[in-house]
């Protein structure tokens, strides 16, 4: 503290007899009738250094706002994972090392990240990059271009005029015109300060909006090109994007049938937990009509219709122990479902084989990367057991609960996520006793509802690789001069 005092006193005694001069002359400049001969000079010094300060420092003012480029959020967690990787390589480029007129530069660039995205999803092809047919690396080079074009039309004022000699004319000219431009101005303050004052300020306001230097230009358009051959290379190599011969027309139905295919519910959970009573209440709920279908390997195919999700088709598996799972005998069904349902019994204390359930669940997406899991809801039933066991009056707020029933719903609903590491959000507390007598079903439909972006995104990732296949054949069918009607 003592310190700092003694420093603020050497201060002002160092600015004190600075400050006396500055006085002292104004009214000696004042008395002598010097006042408004001595101001001008004084403002044009102090503009001239202003003018030499912004030439030594130079500030660079921000490059137009790049249009979002960003990963389709309907990939494998597998491309966005490359994508990451193409994402930090694009912005660690320096100009420099690319330019833009350099055609060799650009072409070495575009193959390393097609090598990058192909090897990172064929990492035991010898030369991933080769092993994808001719039509998608020309695929790959037409949306490029095409995006290329449009973003120069949107970002670069006068690109459909200016040719590329005529660009690179005026840069040249551009540092030139600059070292001009400051003596320019140098001489203006020097000869009129007060009529140059204006022309500054206004010039330092409009300056941050209108000058882009080259090298901010060139990083901008680098960057943006490096993104969207990562782009069209990873939904190539990833399969996420086919491209189609077939007609708009067609292609349009093709994606029209896609969107309209039904859901896949798996409802799964341990014996006697309330898997077929959940399915009776949910069928009750949406009054209308079920067709029962069997399927192999014990499950039961339950179709009917929801008006916030189209088509659904409810899986019915046969209960599960710790030891006995009836997926082991083929593991991919694990990946054919666009959501999961887990039916907990909150009577049931023993959680090992739903926490297996799960985790073989989660292992199997962990090796499937070309996938994505689907999302999980857990119902805990029963909870009309629950102490006291003679008290059953719904609704019951378990959010701020009011007596033991409902504390101790909430408690049951908390075990249950802890146990099996879900959000508690995603657990629902229901009573399945009888289907007259179901008690918050349509809190289990509002949830299934608010899961569906999620199960969109799934269902598109399973049904990618069935959709590929129709392709190839359409293709072919094509190139053999067969119609699609005639085949």
């Amino acid at each position: 503290m003592k310190k700092t005092a003694l420093l603020i006193v050497l201060f002002v005694l160092v600015l004190l007899p600075w400050l006396a001069l500055l006085i002292l002359g104004g009214i000696w400049l004042w008395q002598q009738h010097y006042l408004l001969i001595a101001a001008p000079i004084l403002l044009s010094s102090y503009g001239i250094a202003w003018i030499l300060s912004q030439k030594l420092q130079q500030d660079e003012p921000l490059p137009p706002t790049l249009p979002s480029i960003d990963p389709d959020d309907r990939w494998s967690p597998a491309a966005k994972e490359i994508w990451d990787k193409i994402d930090a390589l694009a912005k660690e480029l320096n100009p420099a090392d690319y330019p833009l007129t350099d055609a060799a530069r650009l072409a070495a660039l575009a193959k390393r990240v097609v090598t990058e995205v192909a090897t990172h999803f064929k990492p035991e092809a010898g030369r991933a990059e080769l092993d994808v047919p001719l039509r998608n690396i020309l695929f790959i080079v037409e949306q490029v271009c095409r995006d290329m074009r449009e973003l120069l039309d949107e970002k670069v004022p006068f690109s459909h005029l200016i040719t590329v000699q005529d660009g690179l004319q005026v840069w040249q000219w551009k540092e030139k015109f600059k070292q001009f431009n400051y003596l320019r101005r140098t001489l203006a303050m020097a000869a009129s300060p007060f009529t140059a004052i204006p022309n500054e300020l206004s010039h330092f306001f409009t300056g941050k909006l209108t000058d882009y230097p080259k090298g901010l230009l060139e990083r901008w358009l680098l960057q943006a090109l490096v993104k969207k051959i990562g782009y069209y290379a990873i939904a190539l190599y990833s399969g996420h994007f086919p491209p189609s011969a077939i007609s708009t027309i067609e292609t349009e139905q093709e994606e029209n049938a896609l969107a309209k295919r039904p859901l896949r519910v798996l409802i799964a959970g341990q014996a006697k937990a309330g898997k077929s009573s959940l399915i009776n209440g949910l069928l009750g709920e949406f009054r209308t009509t079920v067709d029962v279908l069997p399927v192999a390997d014990q499950l039961r195919l339950y179709k009917l219709q929801q008006p916030d999700m189209g088509d659904v088709l409810l899986y019915d598996s046969p209960g599960y122990s710790e030891n006995d799972f009836w997926f082991q005998k083929n593991d991919r069904q694990l990946g054919d479902f666009d959501l999961v349902i887990v039916v907990c019994s909150a009577m049931q204390a023993g959680r090992e084989a739903d926490v297996r359930f799960l985790s073989e669940l989660r292992n199997w997406f962990g090796v499937h990367l070309e996938r994505r899991m689907p999302p999980v809801l857990v119902v805990v039933s029963h909870i009309d057991r629950l102490r006291p066991f003679r008290e059953w009056d719904p609704p019951y707020d378990i959010e701020n609960p009011d007596n033991g029933k409902a504390r101790n719903i909430r408690e049951a609903v908390e075990t249950v996520a802890h146990s099996l590491q879900v959000a508690r959000e995603d657990c629902v507390p229901v009573c399945l006793s009888t289907p007259a007598a179901c008690y918050n079903i349509e809190a289990v439909l509002a949830c299934m509802v608010n899961k569906l972006p999620d199960s969109m995104r799934t269902q598109y990732l399973r049904t990618l690789s069935e959709g590929q296949r129709k392709e190839k054949i359409m293709l072919l069918l094509g190139q053999l001069g067969i119609r699609r009607g005639q085949a």
